[in-house]
């Protein structure tokens, strides 16, 4: 529901500009709910979604949950009023913004319940996209007062239900909400988007192997050639032995990486 402006000639290639998002007032949020948020998997997937799943599980390979775009406390309710109203409304309207996270939490349960009826997953990771360059778009402290008891109220229902891996995604620099999201009972996290100042040594260091990393493997190394990823990895080598870390691009490949470094890349992982 959101209206946006993106380049003609190449519309993934940079931000889109934002004009309008399809949330304004509550009532706004309950029509929007009503209407499109509504956790029948058989009408958002299809009448024979279980066997999709289960096929899912059958493979060689974790079967990770990820409940990318609307996962989460911060990112999906930025997709639904906007990232400088969302900010304000912690100020301004916090019974209006408990109300959308409630209802979330209540949706990721729902959604959750009927999977594992189904199947045995080994991860679930929330969506949030949170912070920017040099730290999270709200304190911790928000975070913490309103964030947090949501994130323990979904992950005890999937600890209930024996999902022992539990995370969230968000870029930019996220050192201040670590240590919230350990409290939540989370375990692992990713990207750690190097040109943020993320570090996933030290923030192995200082949080010991509770802590879970994926990614981390800086993306514009791979833009530089060989010996900027051989470099990149040997940088790497003490977390890749030590264990508790899946190692993967920070982000999204940019379009500066040739096809030709990224296959060097996976072939240096790999070894």
């Amino acid at each position: 529901g959101i209206l946006m402006r993106e380049l003609k000639k190449n519309p993934m290639s940079s931000m889109p500009q934002f004009v309008k998002f399809p949330v304004e007032t509550r009532e706004d949020f309950r029509k929007f709910w009503r209407e499109r948020m509504q956790p029948d998997l058989a009408q958002r997937i299809g009448p024979d979604w279980p066997d999709q799943l289960r096929a899912m599980r059958a493979q060689p390979y974790p079967l990770i949950i990820v409940a990318d775009r609307w996962g989460g406390f911060f990112g999906p309710l930025r997709n639904l009023v906007g990232i400088e109203r969302l900010c304000t409304l912690f100020y301004d309207d916090p019974a209006f913004l408990e109300e959308m996270m409630d209802a979330n939490a209540d949706f990721i349960i729902a959604i959750m319940t009927q999977i594992l009826e189904t199947v045995t997953i080994d991860a679930f990771a929330f969506w949030e996209d949170m912070a920017y360059k040099t730290g999270p778009l709200i304190s911790p402290s928000l975070v913490r007062r309103y964030m947090l008891p949501r994130y323990r109220k979904v992950v005890d229902f999937l600890s209930s239900r024996d999902v022992s891996f539990i995370g969230l995604d968000s870029d930019g620099m996220i050192d201040p909400l670590i240590p919230i999201w350990l409290d939540a009972g989370l375990n692992f996290l990713y990207p750690f988007e190097v040109q943020a100042g993320m570090d996933v040594l030290a923030v192995r260091k200082r949080y010991g192997r509770q802590l879970r990393i994926w990614g981390g493997v800086d993306k514009r190394a791979l833009a530089r050639g060989p010996r900027a990823i051989e470099a990149e990895l040997a940088r790497l080598k003490p977390l890749l032995d030590e264990g508790g870390y899946i190692p993967h691009t920070d982000h999204s490949i940019p379009p500066d990486v040739s096809f030709e470094n990224y296959c060097y890349y996976m072939r240096q992982l790999k070894e």
